[in-house]
């Protein structure tokens, strides 16, 4: 990849995270799993779906712990 073509996807990720933030995750592979499967998994919409309700259930979980320790 070119310096110019680097900076372009930097200045670019910025920009996008700015108007829509992201978290990029990081998932391993389990043991016993098909690896097909599993990497059809980073296009699934329901699997993505399925991972942001439990990012919100979790962040609700963080921030009612949070409150009762104040």
């Amino acid at each position: 990849m070119s310096e110019r073509t680097e900076k372009y996807e930097e200045v670019h990720s910025k920009i996008e995270k700015t108007i829509s933030p992201y978290v990029t995750v990081k998932i391993f592979m389990p043991e016993g799993v098909d690896k097909e499967a599993f990497l059809k998994l980073e296009n699934d919409s329901k699997f993505i779906e399925t991972l942001q309700k439990q990012v919100k259930k979790w962040l609700t979980h963080e921030k009612s712990i949070s409150k009762k320790q104040q």
